[in-house]
């Protein structure tokens, strides 16, 4: 994902006290996070608790905060350990790790705001329900990298994986969902591009 300047100059202000800053950022990132929050939470409410703790503290530790060239990065990044912690609390997880049985989600129907065009509807479908049957992790390191366009570093850190382990998942993921839908690598990213934009 490339860096957003104006973004970058919102960060800039936050981490010099400025108030409307951070609202901006509120502004700009909230949609993209309650995106990512509820499919490891599962409930509006609690995804809703944590992204407000999440710029709360923002605000609290601001002078204290490093620069970032990718703010989003930075946000879901810190919102996933928000959930994280929140979950432990719970006693929802153990090991600070999120598990299989109670991790990522990631439904896709027809009716995603992702398709646009009608005459995608049928590869849609098609694509719909073999990312269905791919594991948590599987659809959560799909989501990063064709959704929120983040680097393998950035998926790497954020999901406590080697840089190999990462490219390794993202392969796996990848190739589940081609011998599913019986297509090319090529075809396979396109598909997921489009339903992106």
């Amino acid at each position: 994902m490339k860096a957003n300047p104006g973004n970058n100059q919102f960060w800039s202000r936050l981490l010099q006290g400025d108030r409307q800053a951070l609202n901006e950022i509120y502004r700009l990132h909230a949609d993209a996070l309650f995106r990512y929050g509820i499919r490891l939470l599962h409930d509006e409410n609690a995804v809703q608790d944590c992204i407000h703790d999440l710029f709360l503290k923002i605000w609290s530790n601001h002078a204290r905060l490093s620069d970032t060239d990718n703010v989003r990065y930075y946000l879901i990044s810190s919102l996933r350990n928000t959930i994280i912690n929140y979950r432990n609390q719970q006693g929802k997880i153990e090991h600070q790790e999120l598990q299989e049985r109670d991790g990522f989600a990631m439904d896709f129907t027809v009716e995603s705001q992702y398709i646009l065009k009608e005459e995608q509807t049928e590869k849609a479908q098609r694509l719909a329900e073999a990312m269905n049957q791919l594991t948590a992790r599987q659809k959560e390191i799909i989501y990063l990298r064709y959704f929120e366009e983040l680097s393998y570093d950035q998926i790497a850190e954020m999901m406590d994986l080697s840089k190999k382990g990462t490219y390794k998942l993202s392969a796996r993921a990848l190739e589940a969902l081609r011998e599913i839908l019986q297509v090319e690598k090529a075809v396979l990213i396109a598909l997921l591009v489009s339903l992106k934009h």
